[in-house]
């Protein structure tokens, strides 16, 4: 069975434009999500996911150069783009990444993706935020549970509510109607069940991230090297401790 990790990613964000492609360490900030997934053991396939505005050009030059998959679509249908690059990329099981999260961790997500194919489940995700830092995210579910997401969300049509919420959240749907899935979570152990923020949304989550990663001057850093990090200096969480997740 293949695995698929698709990376969503634009440079449109509301709060921070650009931020995909901000230099850290002399490399641009989605190369680090891209790189450190890459070291996974079980991702056979890795897809940078954007839209097909002309803005996201600089993010696609980024990839390719890099030597990665890109692939546009939709740009506020984020299910949309998920369900066409599964199906020409042709992934059994898809992992999902944003790619705000600079520190993503590929032993953290071979569990996930271990856990996923030990159980009978439709869909599992890291348990961010409730016993896991926000900023380690990744979801894995099947390609037959991403093609029932959205053909259950194409046939709401534009009447319901929630249908923007559904689209522009790939797994939304899937927390709404638990009893249409198997679902499971993988939780941390107190060591990681703490309030830091280590996903990338504003200037004050860069400037953290940037600290970090200038402290280790090593851009393969371990999420408990990352954490042990903070630990040891609590004043560096105040950076970005009033973002709210929006």
């Amino acid at each position: 069975m293949k695995i698929l990790c698709i990376v969503q990613a634009r440079m449109g964000s509301e709060r921070m434009p650009g931020k995909v492609i901000r230099s850290i360490l002399g490399k641009p900030m989605i190369l680090h999500t891209l790189d450190r997934l890459d070291r996974s053991k079980y991702i056979d396939e890795i897809v940078l996911a954007t839209s097909v505005e002309k803005r996201e050009l600089p993010l696609v030059d980024v990839a390719v150069n890099a030597g990665y998959n890109v692939f546009r679509g939709d740009e506020s249908n984020v299910l949309k783009r998920y369900k066409d690059s599964s199906d020409k990329y042709s992934g059994d099981i898809v992992i999902r990444v944003t790619g705000d999260c600079p520190f993503v961790d590929p032993v953290i997500v071979d569990n996930v993706i271990t856990y996923f194919k030990m159980n009978n489940y439709d869909y599992v995700r890291l348990d961010v935020p409730h016993s896991f830092i926000r900023g380690f995210d990744v979801e894995v579910f099947t390609k037959q549970t991403l093609d029932r997401v959205y053909n259950s969300v194409c046939c709401m049509g534009q009447k319901s509510g929630l249908n923007d919420m559904y689209r522009e959240h790939v797994t939304y749907y899937i927390y709404r109607h638990p009893d249409e899935f198997k679902v499971g979570y993988v939780r941390g152990s107190n060591f990681y069940n703490k309030k830091y923020r280590l996903c990338v949304d504003t200037v004050e989550d860069f400037r953290l991230i940037k600290n970090i990663y200038e402290h280790f001057e090593d851009e393969f850093a371990s999420s408990r090297q990352i954490v042990s990090y903070l630990d040891e200096n609590p004043e560096l969480c105040r950076i970005n401790s009033n973002v709210k997740q929006k």
